[in-house]
């Protein structure tokens, strides 16, 4: 009895011990499968901006090689179907890259893009957004009052500007050391205006995309009229006079060319056309590129700006970036 009754507590005890084995052997699966799906995403992420570099620099070279062969560009105009090999133009057209086994997607636009609130520009551009609806009158108090902002944080004085801002009034709000009191060096520093982005809002990356950029010091001139390729219904209404319908349908027209690459004038009728030819159409040989991957994978967006260059490579081998941003 006594033999049998200690061959029988061995066997309760193994029994324990293996469901124990087993549950723990379940919880490493359990955590291993977890871990797979945490750190894979997250090791994609990293993967990423590796890729990123390389596939911008690679697209430089490739604009770069287009501008040897063409050396006249006529975005909107050119007939892709005629050439055995893809065009790289600033006019917004989706392309597709295999970067060592990784598929890419890349869109190239027009530095010169946007609403100019560069030192030079920005009075004009509200003075041009005026007199558009020269009968609103609250769009005009709002613009004055950017107007009276942007000129107390730029000036070098400490005067308030009519319902501007200075020193004190940035101090109070605990936004020291704002103002700048000096030219923006950069665009993102129009975050700092008040109402700014009730006007011109943000687009779905948190990013002031309908914004031209804002060189620092004389890095880049960027000046005259934007591109048509990257135009919004607001930018179209404003420097084309159209209203709301027509803008529509130029947006619905700029998107079948980047999507069938069919001439832009042949999808326009004879009242549009015209009206729009008040944005540029010619490169200003200054480059965006906004790079991300390919069917909704994981993986870091770039946008990067930068002046192009020929087949000999940039001046000096050095490539000065007006941005560079992963989202």
């Amino acid at each position: 009895m006594k033999m049998k009754q200690e061959s029988g507590s061995a066997l309760i005890a193994a029994i324990f011990f293996i469901l124990a084995a087993t549950l723990l052997t379940m919880a490493v699966l359990a955590m291993s499968k977890f871990n797979t799906f945490t750190i894979r995403p997250h090791t994609d992420l990293q993967r990423s901006f590796y890729t990123n570099e390389g596939v911008a620099n690679r697209i430089q070279w490739l604009i770069a090689a287009d501008r040897g062969l063409h050396p006249v560009a006529n975005p909107g105009e050119e007939d892709y179907s005629e050439y055995d090999y893809d065009r790289y133009l600033a006019d917004g057209v989706i392309h597709t890259l295999n970067y060592y086994g990784t598929e890419i997607e890349f869109t190239i636009s027009d530095a010169r893009s946007g609403f100019d609130f560069t030192p030079r520009g920005w009075s004009s551009t509200l003075n041009r957004i005026k007199r558009r609806w020269n009968t609103d009158t609250d769009l005009a108090e709002k613009l004055d009052l950017l107007r009276d902002l942007i000129s107390d944080y730029t000036d070098s004085n400490d005067n308030i500007n009519g319902d501007g801002k200075e020193v004190s009034d940035y101090e109070s709000e605990n936004r020291a050391p704002l103002p700048r009191n000096s030219a923006m060096q950069f665009r993102e520093e129009l975050f700092y205006i008040d109402g700014f982005t009730d006007m011109f809002p943000i687009d779905n990356h948190g990013r002031l995309s309908s914004i031209r950029l804002i060189p620092p010091g004389n890095m880049a001139n960027l000046s005259g009229n934007p591109s048509i390729f990257t135009a919004d219904r607001y930018l179209l209404m404003v420097y084309c006079d159209l209203e709301e319908e027509d803008a529509d349908a130029v947006l619905e027209a700029i998107k079948i060319y980047r999507t069938e690459r069919t001439k832009l004038s042949d999808l326009l009728g004879a009242d549009l056309l015209p009206k729009i030819r008040r944005l540029s159409w010619r490169e200003s040989g200054y480059y965006t590129v906004d790079i991300k991957p390919k069917n909704g994978t994981v993986g870091k967006r770039l946008t990067f700006s930068f002046p192009g260059f020929g087949r000999e490579g940039p001046q000096n081998e050095t490539v000065r970036y007006l941005q560079w941003i992963f989202y």
